[in-house]
């Protein structure tokens, strides 16, 4: 993985051919002494993506081991009380077909291109009871 970090709060990341997403985010993390932020936007390919789709109840999660492109990529990243990367994405099939949801894991095909703005608003997750979820909160 290589990252930079402009003048603006802004981080680059380029991951290689078989790296982990959520590792690199996570390097990131440390690296560029993020608190809070977004990731705005992420393209390249995917393989071993485990998106889900949440039901209300639960996560159905769907493995999907083969290439997919990536077309869109984006989340947040709160570290109060443990660091949680928050991460939605889509992508396209061979034959053009985009599946998307809540990314869980991945692991980058040939590359991965994200971009991340850090925020000084202070983002937090919280267990909400009545959903499951732990939401956002801004601290």
């Amino acid at each position: 993985m290589q990252s930079r970090e402009t003048s603006d709060g802004f981080v680059v990341l380029k991951l290689d051919d078989g790296e982990d997403v959520m590792i690199c985010l996570n390097i990131a993390i440390l690296d560029h002494k993020i608190e809070s932020a977004f990731i705005v936007a992420g393209i390249g390919m995917l393989r071993d993506a485990e998106i889900g789709f949440f039901n209300g109840g639960g996560y159905e999660k769907k493995l999907l081991a083969e290439p997919h492109e990536l077309t869109s990529l984006q989340g947040s990243i709160s570290t109060l009380d443990e660091v949680i990367i928050h991460l939605h994405c889509n992508l396209a099939d061979a034959s053009h077909r985009i599946i998307g949801g809540h990314l869980f894991s991945a692991k980058a095909c040939v590359l991965n291109e994200i971009l991340i703005k850090k925020t000084d608003v202070r983002l937090g997750r919280k267990l909400n009871p009545d959903t499951g979820l732990k939401e956002l909160y801004l601290a």
